[in-house]
């Protein structure tokens, strides 16, 4: 891993721990006395996910979900679930931990998916929300950053694999395809 491939920190570690202290006391209201599973989209969301739970006061049940992004002939792109909930959902109340909405097309396509399986409600949580470019308005309920269009990486986010295990958020010096 090559940190001279890295630019400018946008988020320290310190910044995004503060952070999630702030949604954890929001979310500790607003899910009181209720139980909830959390939903983590693999990989990338995966030391957000593990940071907050730790910091909430409600039961929790911890799931994951993977997709996969396919690009067809038009390139308008295919999502595949290829790990999909362990649990039921039906009749509960879910909360999708995720690190970055940047368009709502995954996500657009995550809420129908999930929506189906009927839950009794379905709450998401992002770290990082880009609001430049945004092709689907989203619910988004809570947010912990709102950030640029810039290819980032660090704290789950990658760049080819690589990165994830930063403490913090950076921009790559040249971003790379999307």
């Amino acid at each position: 891993m090559k940190k001279d491939s890295l630019g400018k920190i946008i988020l320290s570690e310190d910044l995004i721990a503060r952070r999630i202290e702030e949604l954890a006391v929001q979310l500790n209201q607003d899910f009181k006395d209720k139980e909830v599973i959390l939903v983590s989209i693999l990989k990338s969301s995966l030391y957000f996910m593990t940071d907050l739970s730790r910091k909430l006061d409600f039961p929790v049940k911890l799931d994951f979900l993977e997709l996969n992004h396919y690009a067809d002939q038009d390139n308008s792109g295919i999502i595949r679930v290829t790990r999909d909930l362990e649990f039921s959902i039906a009749g509960k109340e879910v909360l999708i931990i995720e690190n970055i909405i940047r368009t709502g097309l995954t996500h657009s396509y995550l809420l129908k998916n999930l929506g189906s399986r009927n839950p009794k409600n379905i709450s998401i949580c992002t770290l990082l929300h880009i609001n430049e470019n945004k092709l689907l308005d989203l619910p988004v309920q809570y947010t912990g950053f709102e950030i640029e269009d810039n290819f980032v990486v660090g704290y789950g986010l990658d760049y080819q694999e690589k990165y994830r295990n930063l403490p913090y958020i950076a921009k790559l010096k040249e971003n790379p395809q999307l």
